[in-house]
């Protein structure tokens, strides 16, 4: 496999030691913007912890987030960062001491691999495309995930959870003869680019699309391609919505999710007063109406809501409106990279010492990147979880680690319904005898099956009926306490 080496340094005041130990503090030690190093986030600086860097592609271009973790460090020297997204990859930070200009400092050394796939990716960028088609023993499906933008954070294991499932269905003999591939495309957050890759997947040949990609970004692809008849399945947790008879919204509902976590937090006597805040756009919307019937009928009352556009990084007049409020459960239906800003910035307010949180969308990527301490004793409810005791899941954590190795990012709800999707849709083709069309799509109103997160099956109108599980963070992850 071809490798690519990428080399780049900078100059700093700070002595080598001090240096390193701004790792992680944006801006930090240095007092201002500065090199690509000053732009990350991380708790500790040790083996394991979770890192997310902006980094630009090239002079002037986009900043982009990277996430990965740390895999070994030499203190005062050394640190060696794995990442996922967007590309899978390998950063090592050398600090060495610097008076060669007479001068105290220390000179930052970046060294990042680029595989092929990470290669082809920084190429697209650039708008260097692979369109080939697929060749003739192929079924080709689509994966529309985000490697780029605020999603980028719940969506980091989707890819490899999609390439698991694609080997198992191979390994099974693939689809009538047929080797089953998966392209994967990035939608970057955005609703646009989502409609343009979803006509460039058609374009290439895939007879399906799998998304693990926000409701709007969702939807934008309905409206692009719902009218050409391929399956189009969203994997993970959504709002519903209507739809062309091809549209399937497997994920987990608010209304579920809500309902779940209410029980839980009645009984625990956290009081009536609520307080929601969300994104602006059709999940948030759909997920706040979910929690005001939930909490009615608990008797609780719902004293405001807030709204912020994706991408939001600074909640701190959110965080103002609920300190003067007198609510005591805060509903968070943030996502991604939104929801790691506004869970760090709630806790470091003190409001987490009166307000107890249920986010919707805290999955375990997320949670590692809000922090151990940060995300400590706030609530969650999905139909997965990475500790989930089932045989099934304890075999693709087994195949998971085996493939991807330690450092790996954890499963979660989010990329675990990948993998269900793309098993349930290798099931209907299989099950309807067809490579695709109407016959496919009628299998698909049907599937079912026991998987990693226990028993699921499909109910109408293009529904999945699943267990969903109440759990809390804790260090290291979450407990799950209940369904």
């Amino acid at each position: 496999m071809t490798t690519v080496v990428l080399v780049a340094g900078e100059r700093h005041t700070l002595a080598a030691r001090d240096l390193y130990a701004s790792f992680g503090a944006r801006g930090g030690a240095t007092g201002g913007p500065g090199g690509w190093l000053l732009d990350v986030d991380c708790d500790a600086v040790r083996p394991g912890a979770a890192v997310s860097a902006r980094i630009p592609l090239g002079q002037g271009g986009p900043v982009v987030l990277l996430l990965g973790r740390i895999s070994a460090c030499v203190p005062g020297r050394r640190i060696t960062v794995v990442h996922d997204q967007p590309w899978r990859g390998r950063l090592q930070l050398h600090f060495v001491d610097d008076t060669s200009d007479g001068a105290p400092g220390s000179r930052l050394r970046v060294v990042a691999e680029l595989d092929e796939a990470g290669l082809a990716w920084w190429m697209e960028q650039r708008g260097w495309r692979d369109d080939r088609a697929p060749a003739g023993d192929v079924h080709r499906v689509g994966l529309l995930t985000s490697k780029t933008g605020p999603a980028a954070v719940f969506a980091v294991a989707c890819e490899y959870l999609a390439r698991l499932a694609v080997d198992r269905v191979n390994a099974e003999g693939g689809l009538g003869g047929r080797r089953l591939e998966v392209v994967v495309h990035d939608d970057a957050t955005d609703p646009g680019r989502a409609a343009v890759e979803a006509r460039r997947m058609v374009q290439d040949g895939c007879r399906a699309v799998v998304g693990s990609v926000t409701s709007a970004s969702f939807e934008a692809v309905r409206r692009a391609i719902g009218g050409t008849g391929i399956p189009l399945i969203h994997g993970v947790l959504n709002e519903g919505g209507a739809g062309e008879d091809n549209v399937f919204r497997w994920g987990e509902r608010p209304l579920a999710q809500m309902q779940a976590a209410t029980r839980h937090l009645r009984r625990a006597e956290v009081g009536r007063r609520w307080h929601l805040i969300g994104n602006d756009y059709s999940w948030s919307h759909g997920a706040h109406a979910a929690s005001r019937r939930a909490i009615d009928e608990i008797g609780g009352e719902v004293v405001a809501s807030i709204l912020t556009p994706l991408g939001t990084t600074d909640f701190s007049e959110a965080i103002d409106r609920l300190q003067r409020s007198d609510a005591r459960v805060v509903v968070s239906s943030l996502v991604g990279a939104d929801e790691v800003a506004f869970e760090r910035q709630m806790w470091r307010s003190g409001l987490r010492q009166r307000c107890s949180v249920v986010s919707l969308v805290m999955d375990e990527s997320t949670r590692e990147h809000i922090g151990d301490e940060a995300a400590a004793g706030i609530w969650t409810a999905m139909g997965y979880f990475d500790g989930l005791d089932t045989e099934a899941n304890a075999a693709l954590h087994r195949d998971y680690r085996e493939q991807y190795g330690a450092w790996a990012p954890p499963l979660s709800s989010l990329s675990e319904g990948v993998y269900e999707a793309l098993l349930l849709y290798a099931d209907a083709v299989r099950r309807s005898g067809a490579e695709g069309g109407s016959d496919v799509v009628r299998a698909l109103h049907a599937v079912g099956g026991d998987l990693p997160r226990g028993h699921v099956a499909a109910a109408g109108p293009r529904a999945m009926t699943q267990q969903i599980h109440v759990a809390r963070s804790v260090p290291g992850g979450f407990r799950i306490a209940g369904a």
